[in-house]
């Protein structure tokens, strides 16, 4: 707003100096002539600034006036083309800021503010919200036999699992490490479950190849826990947390949920 303000005065001040500056000249020149002898009224001056500046400058003023027209055209687009970069640069700035640039999911820092406003909704509207905490199994262990690069490789299959999964109300983030986090708005416990189970059974049907290796399915453990109306985002959080911890005591690679 600051740059068109300012191009605006700026093209104002042209304008102001090409209306004025061909008048004072025209005034000055009949003072010279005139000197003590002659006297002219203000409507004499006036005419005669007027009539000198429409003829004499005719040419000069249609030149400058296109001139100003073109500048003013040129600096306003520029302008316009400047600030739409700016919008398109700060975007991408969120984007990145709150995206896992391995997984392309939403990052923890995003979750809670995410999170948050569903709570809120849910507790406003008495819908309902469910949440799944998934960790992959003995990912240490894979990483420890196949290398980290695998393991990145895991990761980013994993990111494309959970967004092919999603419905367009669903967000998921990578919560930290090898676990993720999906939050179902609008989705009780039983819906949930079998979104779960969903993303269970793609997860232990991919195959991966390292070193000219196949490689069995990465298994994934899941923890599911529905909103309980007036707990906060932290409760809820460590409830599927807990689901978690308890998937994995009964062997990994299954769904433990509490609704």
């Amino acid at each position: 707003m600051k740059s068109v303000t300012w191009s605006w005065v700026f093209i104002g001040c042209l304008l102001g100096y090409l209306l004025i500056h061909p008048a004072l000249m025209v005034a000055s020149h009949l003072m010279m002539q005139s000197g003590n002898e002659i006297s002219l009224t203000f409507n004499n001056l006036i005419t005669t600034v007027i009539s000198k500046s429409f003829s004499i400058q005719m040419v000069p003023w249609g030149v400058s006036f296109a001139l100003i027209c073109a500048f003013a055209a040129g600096l306003l687009g520029r302008i316009r083309q400047a600030n739409a970069a700016l919008r398109d640069s700060e975007r991408r700035y969120r984007e990145l800021s709150m995206t896992d640039d391995l997984t392309k999911l939403f990052n923890s820092r995003s979750l809670l503010s995410r999170l948050q406003n569903e709570l809120d909704r849910a507790q406003r509207y008495g819908h309902a919200l469910s949440l799944l905490i998934l960790d992959l199994d003995n990912f240490k262990l894979f990483n420890d036999t196949w290398g980290h690069v695998a393991g990145d490789k895991v990761l980013a299959r994993a990111g494309e699992i959970l967004r092919r999964s999603l419905r367009k109300t669903d967000t998921a983030f990578r919560y930290g490490g090898e676990e993720f986090i999906a939050l179902l708005p609008e989705t009780a416990g039983f819906e949930a479950l079998k979104f779960a189970e969903r993303i269970r059974q793609a997860f232990a049907e991919q195959e991966f190849r390292f070193n000219n290796k196949t490689q069995s399915a990465v298994t994934v453990s899941i923890g599911l826990a529905e909103y309980v109306p007036g707990e906060d985002s932290s409760t809820f959080i460590d409830r599927a947390d807990q689901c978690l911890y308890t998937a994995k005591r009964n062997g990994k690679n299954c769904i433990f949920s509490q609704f």
